[in-house]
């Protein structure tokens, strides 16, 4: 079970290792980058995408709650994760549902020369 503050809320989920290509083709290059670069991949599921795909890939059913804040944080810290942790992931939760990992950017499939890993093939 997926459990999040946020059902519709897309995040670009992108697969470290092709971060960490796309850095190192950054580190190597001839050109200048200036400022901040981003790098996602081209799409941006949602939290009740990912369920669903990720019932997909385990041919079995994965489902998805949506809390409230107060309810999410209850239910972590009675399952016993730390509080210091609790609050990090609710400030994620809270910072996509303000749209912060819903950008999308065509520059690391450009730098990788093919296309960036897409969701599925990461839950798989």
């Amino acid at each position: 079970m997926l459990r999040s503050t946020q059902p519709s809320t897309p995040v670009s989920w992108t697969a470290r290792e092709d971060a960490a290509e796309a850095a190192a083709a950054i580190l190597l290059a001839d050109q200048p980058f200036d400022g901040p670069v981003t790098l996602t991949t081209p799409d941006a599921p949602t939290f009740a995408d990912l369920a669903r795909l990720a019932s997909e890939v385990s041919g079995r059913m994965i489902g998805f709650e949506a809390l409230g804040e107060d309810e999410w944080r209850a239910r972590a810290l009675a399952a016993g994760q730390d509080p210091h942790m609790v609050a990090f992931l609710l400030g994620m939760y809270q910072a996509a549902e303000r749209g912060l990992f819903a950008g999308t950017d065509p520059l690391l499939g450009e730098l990788l020369g093919r296309t960036p890993r897409p969701v599925r093939d990461q839950l798989s």
